[in-house]
């Protein structure tokens, strides 16, 4: 069971580190516990935790704590090693402060798992969340003295933590008291200050993602009544020895390095081979002849030409979802909510901006309306014509509300023909971009599972599992790769270069007022191609002042016209459309003062959180 449980927990690890790739986006601001100790060796913990999601929209967070942990007898005792140590947990309260804060427990899997928050309701930004909560058995009892050695905020946490402090009250002064910070294993020292009932304990600095702090106090004996600890057997089975399951030795190791060798080398040729872009060489747009295509060298000099209007192809010019997409290989959102942009700049729809409703306007968010024009759809590209009818569905005008959690279902198809295009007609992939970093990925987990597997049967049948170790590596080494697989063609990579030279005009628009000041009418006609540059505000910027711009008879604001404040509207119309587009339906127990010391993640205690 014990071997199983390895293999178990290597697909964990990554699982988890997957995982938490995903909790990026908002940070824990303050994590305070206060512990008060009864004569009993009870005790009463509350966690006071602000969370800060930001623009993100969680239910709240979760709050775990271990209540099972591997037992360390003390050394020099012949007490059996083969034991784990029970602690009683016992939630009593959640709140913010002042009200009762929905919330379900879940003992399972040797953790007490506290879900916080209401699974029909989403908050974001600031929030407070006090966990109040009573212990028995925390106490570790010595011949000569006893302990309290606790894990105050856990090791597990997915997210920083940017101040930690702990307060501990006993029912008498301790001789000493002891902290650590940092990753678990770390005996780097917080600040420690004891005090006649207790201590107190504050993290020196942030504490990034996987570290935690930890106290420990050192009590004189009977200060508080400390009862045996509740051990219970850890499970049956064959002590498993994993020196002998890895197989370290001089021909292991060289294998395992010709191996890793071999793999890595075959990674980076495919790479090579298939991930570079094609190109017809940097002076190509000065010649007159078209060379022929061959691999883009690595280092090559990309020399950018400044374009001063949307590249061409096939005799029209690039659509504003075509650059996104020769950009970074990707059909995202945001070139979606681009050509919404554009078909309303050609006359296709109009946008309207709704005044807000509610008590002042401040309690309801901005709403738009798209209302379709009746113009021929001749000039359509597929995925244009299909965004086009699946935004009215036969409607004459649709609301941006009305949008979220059914546009999904269009979202992708109109994705796909965008793919499908830059394949099939303009042929600036060899194939699907989206595809090839699936095939990547899928790849990869696959390579990495048969790692998995070849690592059982080598360390169980020959006790050489470190030669399979390589194999999962790599597995993983091309799933992270995998963004970087798709290439452009010589033709993609030609129009992707002019598409740069056009970036670089529109971002340095500001040094050419004067043209703008002549060629006024650029300023609503390239507006979806600031969308997809990410440059809106500069471009509006370059126009301030000159008086040459008027309201679009395509966008109907509910303010005057101003470059700037039209601008502003259509980042804030692009940023709605972009969500309502792509919405979704819903330690062990051993000594802090022992020979080896005390360290971060020691004790009883921990565990982590993460947001849902």
């Amino acid at each position: 069971m014990k071997r199983i449980a390895v293999v178990v927990a290597l697909g964990v690890a990554i699982a988890v580190r997957g995982a938490s790739a995903q909790e990026e986006g908002w940070t824990v601001r303050s994590f305070d516990a206060q512990i008060v100790a009864s004569d009993d060796a009870v005790l009463t913990v509350t966690e006071e935790i602000v969370v800060d999601f930001g623009r993100l929209e969680r239910h709240g967070i979760i709050r775990e704590v271990p209540y099972e942990y591997a037992y360390e007898p003390p050394p020099g005792t012949a007490e059996d090693e083969d034991m784990n140590r029970l602690i009683t947990i016992t939630v009593e309260r959640v709140d913010d402060g002042t009200s009762p804060i929905q919330y379900e427990t879940d003992y399972s899997n040797s953790t007490l798992r506290i879900r916080i928050g209401d699974p029909d309701v989403t908050v974001s930004g600031e929030q407070r969340y006090r966990i109040g909560y009573s212990v028995i058995g925390a106490f570790n009892p010595f011949a000569d003295h006893d302990e309290l050695y606790w894990n105050v905020t856990g090791n597990e946490w997915t997210v920083p933590i940017e101040q930690a402090r702990a307060s501990v009250e006993l029912p008498g002064a301790p001789l000493l008291v002891s902290c650590f910070q940092g990753p678990f294993g770390s005996t780097a020292a917080c600040i420690a200050e004891q005090t006649s009932s207790g201590g107190t304990f504050t993290a020196t600095g942030k504490l990034g993602r996987g570290e935690g702090m930890t106290a420990a106090l050192y009590l004189p004996k009977g200060l508080v009544d400390v009862p045996p600890l509740a051990l219970v057997p850890a499970g049956g089975g064959a002590s498993f020895d994993v020196a002998e399951f890895i197989g370290v030795s001089p021909v292991s190791i060289a294998i395992t390095l010709a191996l890793a060798a071999i793999v890595l080398a075959a990674l980076a040729r495919v790479w090579w081979l298939h991930g570079r872009d094609r190109w017809y060489g940097d002076t190509y747009y000065l010649s007159q002849d078209r060379p022929r295509e061959s691999t883009r060298p690595m280092f090559a000099h990309q020399t950018i030409v400044v374009e001063y209007q949307p590249p061409e192809f096939s005799k029209r010019r690039l659509r504003p979802a075509e650059i996104g997409l020769l950009l970074d290989e990707r059909a995202d959102t945001l070139d979606v909510s681009a050509t919404i942009v554009d078909l309303a700049v050609r006359k296709y729809l109009v946008i309207k901006e709704l005044p807000k409703e509610g008590v002042f306007g401040i309690f309801t968010s901005r709403d738009y309306e798209l209302e379709r024009l009746d113009e021929p759809n001749t000039e359509l590209l597929p995925y244009e014509r299909t965004l086009l009818n699946a935004l009215f569905d036969g409607s004459h005008a649709v609301q941006l509300s009305e949008l979220k959690n059914s546009f999904y279902k269009d979202l992708r198809k109109i994705k796909d023909e965008l793919y499908e295009e830059s394949v099939k007609q303009n042929r600036f992939f060899p194939r699907d971009p989206e595809a090839t970093r699936d095939y990547a990925r899928y790849g990869g987990i696959g390579l990495a599972a048969a790692g998995g597997v070849a690592l059982w049967l080598l360390g169980v049948g020959a006790g050489a599992g470190i030669v399979a170790v390589p194999i999962i590596v790599a597995g993983i080494a091309l799933f992270l790769i995998a963004p970087v697989m798709p290439r452009r063609t010589a033709t993609g990579w030609e129009m992707y270069r002019r598409c740069l030279g056009f970036r670089t005009y529109m971002v340095t628009a500001e040094t050419d007022r004067q043209k703008f000041a002549e060629e006024a009418h650029i300023f609503h006609d390239y507006l979806p191609f600031a969308i997809v540059y990410g440059c809106v505000q500069k471009w509006a910027e370059a126009f301030e002042g000159l008086g040459t711009e008027q309201q679009p008879d395509w966008y109907i604001g509910t303010h005057p016209f101003v470059a700037m404040d039209f601008a502003n509207g259509l980042h804030s119309f692009s940023t709605s459309l972009s969500g309502a587009i792509a919405s979704t339906p819903g330690g062990s127990g051993g000594s802090g003062f022992s020979a080896g010391g005390g360290f971060s993640g020691g004790g009883v205690g921990g565990g982590g959180g993460s947001s849902w």
